[in-house]
């Protein structure tokens, strides 16, 4: 098995639905729409944006994982936890923006697919291609997305505070735009995070990128996640100085948040636990 910079061994692979439920009309709709803005080089950028209360207490920015998100591109086979929450947070008074930051080609498309049609065995991560995408996943690339869905948000909120809550690679994505000083976050969430990629992948120092993070800090860890946020990492004691910090969940599997099975129990009362902790954090730092 190759296991790709973002993910390590034994992680939750891609939350996927059977075929049977793919053409069914009785799930629950999303309660956001998609809609566009342009981004600095005139791209137009894809948002899921939800917005379920008149009044506003602030703003959320959702930085997804590699795979499909079903809000984005309606067709595809992904489960979508990662919708579900941009609407749990619009419910609990925010304004939600997901960017649809790989646009129609996320890893779980961009790369070479199973010839026999079986997602749930296929790995994905052993596939021609696998490297490559994620180079090409760069913040020269990405970062003009963050800052226009960063002023989507500002303009929908009349300049409210904003969070951003990033899920494995998008925690990389966050850790990023904060240490460059592009977008002001009042905070961050990240759950099983991917700040690995920062050396991994573009060869540059992790760490110096976590220690010029500006906002106060969650990571939510995984018993498989980066040893540099658990006791004694320097990763943790980073965060801990920002008025974040660390809490480990050492039962559970990189990526269990976003692609856990809860029909595990246990699964399902972490992701819960999960959930309500990061929706405590932003309570607690986007207070107007």
């Amino acid at each position: 098995m190759t296991t790709p910079a973002c993910c390590p061994e034994g992680s939750w692979p891609q939350l996927l639905r059977p075929n049977e439920e793919l053409n069914k009309d009785d799930a629950p709709p999303p309660k956001g729409t998609l809609v566009t803005t342009k981004t600095e080089t005139g791209d137009d950028l894809p948002i899921y944006f939800v917005q379920t209360k008149e009044k506003t207490i602030g703003s959320i920015m959702v930085l997804p994982d590699i795979y499909s998100v079903r809000v984005l591109t309606s067709h595809v086979r992904s489960g979508d936890r990662i919708g579900s929450i941009c609407d749990a947070l619009a419910e609990a008074g925010y304004a939600v923006a997901l960017p649809s930051v790989f646009r129609d080609k996320p890893y779980d498309v961009a790369i070479k697919g199973p010839e026999d049609g079986d997602f749930l065995a296929f790995d994905s991560f052993a596939q021609d291609g696998g490297v490559d995408w994620f180079k090409s996943q760069s913040y020269d690339k990405l970062g003009p997305d963050v800052k226009a869905c960063a002023a989507f948000l500002k303009e929908k909120t009349n300049g409210q505070p904003m969070g951003v809550l990033g899920f494995c690679f998008g925690v990389w994505l966050l850790s990023k735009a904060s240490s460059t000083g592009d977008v002001d976050f009042a905070c961050a969430v990240g759950c099983h995070p991917a700040t690995v990629l920062e050396a991994a992948v573009f060869g540059r120092d992790e760490m110096e990128m976590i220690n010029a993070m500006k906002q106060p800090t969650k990571f939510l860890l995984a018993g498989n996640d980066s040893p540099i946020y658990k006791e004694g990492g320097d990763g943790k004691k980073a965060l801990e100085k920002s008025g974040g910090g660390v809490t480990e969940y050492p039962d559970m599997l990189h990526g269990w948040v976003s692609r856990g099975d809860v029909s595990n129990e246990k699964v399902k009362v972490s992701v819960e636990k999960a959930i309500n902790e990061l929706v405590s954090f932003f309570s607690k730092n986007l207070a107007n």
